[in-house]
């Protein structure tokens, strides 16, 4: 009986863990709100940034569709890992915009993983760039908002 008691007592010291750790981890998420100045969302770990593209039009099968359908967003997620944090983005960019937005994410230690189209016809061509990297959170996301803004994007 007193075994049970004691797992009980210690499953129950256990649960409450994470809390602290979630506040922490949505701290985190904050720091990333004010660089990107866009709301972050936090789930299971991880920060996720999402910033659509409305300053592009774009003509997809002979219609000017919607940023949301064509994924005209740049998205990224930042996880904490041993070693740093961990982030793995994706940038929806105009053809003339992928080198500026390469040299500005090597530069900043960022590797480059692919570069590639997601539609055929569409006009302005649209690519799409992913990246990822292991590091300072913080260089991290000052490094993707310069990028960001070699596209000349503005909110």
């Amino acid at each position: 009986m007193k075994k049970i008691i004691l797992i009980s007592g210690l499953l129950f010291c256990v649960m409450l863990l994470p809390k602290p750790m979630l506040a922490e981890q949505n701290l985190d998420c904050k720091e990333l709100e004010k660089v990107f100045d866009t709301k972050v969302e936090a789930e299971n770990g991880t920060c996720k940034v999402e910033i659509t593209r409305k300053d592009l039009d774009v003509i997809h099968m002979g219609k000017k569709l919607s940023p949301e359908t064509m994924e005209l967003v740049f998205h990224f997620a930042f996880e904490n890992v041993d070693g740093g944090t961990a982030v793995i983005g994706e940038m929806a960019l105009l053809d003339d915009e992928v080198s500026g937005v390469v040299d500005e994410l090597r530069n900043g230690k960022l590797e480059i993983s692919a570069i590639h189209n997601h539609h055929l016809h569409e006009q302005p061509k649209i690519m799409y760039l992913h990246f990822q990297g292991i590091g300072d959170k913080s260089q991290q996301a000052a490094v993707i908002q310069k990028a960001i803004e070699t596209t000349g994007y503005k909110k």
